[in-house]
């Protein structure tokens, strides 16, 4: 049986590759971006701090002591920090005012009854144990009014607008799971903490909006369990990865971080992209230059009544021949052209086969497995490789 949580399945959204590295290959590395270690230190203080109020309410200084000592104890050296001209102790100082907003914002915190500090859940979203998805709540209240809150801190520099609250599925999954724990609860609030800006954004789900959700994580989970490739997917979420020495499409730009900047050039990769770039550019510029020149032929022949005009050594022959055009897909003129034909009966002469549309029902095993398997005996793979070419991204694009 295997087991789900959110940031398992918002991997394999983010890449489906490092997925694979971390979940089925299950790769460690010991790199850790600074803003996932501040925001490990500032959980660990507000779980002392609530864990501790049934016998004392901590004092300010006391919570920043406790943050300190966590900081020094779990720093290590592959902590690391993307933002130039920043450094570890202003991350560490960022991390202390946050603790000092939250704490004089909630104090005495006593706004509601704490039921449960990293409270771990699971979730079986058809109850027969085939979609599990595990989770630990950062904190489930319980308010005057019975309500139950599902709390998350978040230490984040960005603030999302509701619309993304309310399309957030980390919560309403604890919210499955909470409902699972005390089937008694009937109200639920989505709580988020997010310290940098000293606000709460909350959300709610209604019980169609739940049953949306467990539909479409069960779609998710379908589709991990059926993908054979994991391919690779790029973005600007990259920059945070801690893969990029596995990875087929960073895996270069990693190891060329590494040499020395007098090799950079000299490296074998960058000599051959370099040179290929080169070639390509000529190339580009020729046929730059080829069509002028061939639209300059033709208006000469035509000017001067020719259909062969001479050169010092070679010579070039005009010859002219119309050809149809079909209109593209998609197009109105191609839609009632196809009407047409089939309305003469001649469809199945005149049609082709699509080969890209069949390439895409074999490969997403969208057809009955017995026309699948007929299919599959009359064609065959083979690899095509395509170069594409792009401009590479400054460290400060």
């Amino acid at each position: 049986m295997a087991y789900y949580s959110n940031s398992k399945l918002s991997t394999y959204e983010t890449c489906p590759w490092k997925f694979k590295l971390a979940y089925i290959d299950r790769l460690e590395v010991e790199e850790e971006g600074i803003e996932a270690f501040l925001g490990s230190r500032f959980h660990e203080a507000m779980e002392k701090l609530y864990r501790e109020l049934p016998f004392r309410t901590m004092s300010l200084e006391e919570l920043k002591a406790y943050y300190q000592e966590q900081w020094k104890k779990n720093f290590h050296d592959q902590v690391v920090i993307l933002a130039p001209d920043r450094t570890a102790d202003d991350y560490f100082r960022l991390g202390l005012k946050f603790i000092e907003d939250y704490y004089r914002h909630y104090y005495p915190f006593n706004q509601n009854r704490v039921l449960g500090l990293e409270q771990k859940i699971e979730i079986d979203l058809d109850g027969d144990g085939r979609y599990i998805i595990l989770g630990y709540v950062d904190r489930i209240d319980l308010t005057p009014e019975g309500v139950i809150e599902i709390h998350d801190y978040k230490t984040s520099s960005s603030l999302p607008e509701q619309a993304q609250a309310d399309a957030d599925r980390q919560l309403a999954l604890y919210q499955l799971g909470v409902k699972r724990k005390w089937p008694w609860v009937e109200k639920f609030k989505l709580v988020w903490h997010y310290v940098a800006f000293d606000l709460e954004i909350t959300s709610t789900r209604t019980p169609e909006q739940l049953e949306q959700l467990k539909q479409e994580i069960r779609r998710l989970i379908n589709q991990i369990e059926a993908d054979r490739e994991f391919l690779p997917r790029e973005s600007i979420l990259c920059q945070w990865c801690a893969f990029w020495d596995y990875c087929p499409l960073k895996k270069h730009e990693a190891t060329l971080e590494k040499l020395p900047a007098n090799e950079y050039l000299n490296e074998e990769g960058v000599v051959l992209v370099n040179k290929y770039i080169d070639y390509l550019n000529r190339k580009k510029e020729a046929e730059a230059e080829l069509e002028k020149l061939r639209e300059a032929i033709i208006e000469y022949a035509r000017k001067n009544g020719l259909t062969k005009v001479l050169g010092s050594e070679f010579h070039v022959t005009l010859s002219r021949q119309e050809k149809l055009k079909i209109p593209a897909a998609g197009e109105e003129k191609r839609a009632l052209l196809e009407e047409l034909i089939k309305k003469a009966g001649l469809w199945e002469k005149l049609s082709t086969l699509d080969r890209f549309a069949l390439e895409r029902a074999i490969r997403t095993r969208q057809l009955e497995p017995q026309l699948l398997a007929k299919l599959s005996e009359l064609v065959s793979k083979e690899e095509q490789i395509t170069l594409h070419t792009g401009k590479n991204e400054g460290p400060s694009d």
